[in-house]
């Protein structure tokens, strides 16, 4: 799929699922500009929605089954049948009109600045950036990702550490929040050498 069909999928599903959600945006190879994304990528925060726990309670939850759900009811995406992820946190659907694969990750307002960043890519780059830096990547001591949020160590044990943006997380990391079409691992590798640009 050429870069600009990619965009305005990735527009028209943006508009399909913002009603439902607190934020929505275009991550991965569509954000970084790549010519020919093979997918759309999609990170958001749905919407707080309240569920019945039972007779009695009730819980505020985010839900990735109430935002993406009314669009399968209604036809415009569908689950992919070939490579199955119908996850609470991450769904592969496939946009029916063009047969592009959109991939839909949820993130909660302490986690956008992560997922947002991970999602963006590219791979390799992410990689480096979350690795420990006894290990050659940049994650400083004291801190980890895992479980699709940043941690960080204290006197009681792992703590969350919030990320609300991206440079929220970047800072944390000791790395620039480099526009998305500039995050190469070669610039992140000099970054690393160098101690800076």
């Amino acid at each position: 799929m050429q870069l600009e069909e990619a965009r305005k999928v990735g527009v028209e599903v943006i508009e399909m699922l913002a009603p439902r959600c607190e934020r929505v945006m275009v991550a991965g190879s569509v954000r970084r500009g790549k010519a020919q994304p093979k997918d759309i990528e999609i990170v958001l925060i749905p919407a707080m929605v309240e569920r019945r726990v039972d007779l009695f309670t009730t819980e505020q939850v985010y839900s990735l089954d109430e935002v993406v759900l009314p669009e399968l009811v209604e036809g415009r995406l569908v689950l992919d049948t070939e490579v199955k992820r119908d996850g609470p946190r991450y769904k592969r659907l496939i946009h029916v009109r063009t047969g592009a694969v959109v991939e839909v990750f949820a993130a909660r307002p302490e986690t956008w600045g992560y997922i947002l960043a991970l999602r963006t890519g590219p791979a390799e780059f992410m990689h480096k950036v979350v690795t420990a830096q006894s290990q050659g990547g940049a994650m400083p001591f004291g801190r980890c990702v895992k479980s699709g949020q940043m941690w960080h160590f204290s006197e009681g044990g792992m703590v969350e550490q919030p990320t609300p943006t991206e440079e929220d997380f970047f800072r944390e990391v000791g790395v620039p929040c480099w526009p998305a079409a500039e995050r190469t691992l070669e610039r992140l590798e000099r970054h690393l050498k160098t101690g800076g640009e």
